[in-house]
């Protein structure tokens, strides 16, 4: 049995390492691109707003 918990140790993160790189990538769009998008939507409301009334 020890054999098959160090074999086992070894081999699941590389086997689950596909699944976990699309979770990953995912995880990046959530956490950075879309506050970066919701900024860049505010700034760009801001400044029609700015245009229109100023």
């Amino acid at each position: 049995m020890k054999q098959d918990d160090e074999a086992h140790k070894y081999y699941y993160p590389v086997e689950g390492r596909g699944d976990g790189a699309i979770g990953g990538a995912a995880a990046f769009i959530a956490i950075i691109l879309v506050p970066a998008g919701f900024y860049a939507a505010w700034n760009t409301v801001v400044s029609w707003i700015s245009a229109l009334f100023f």
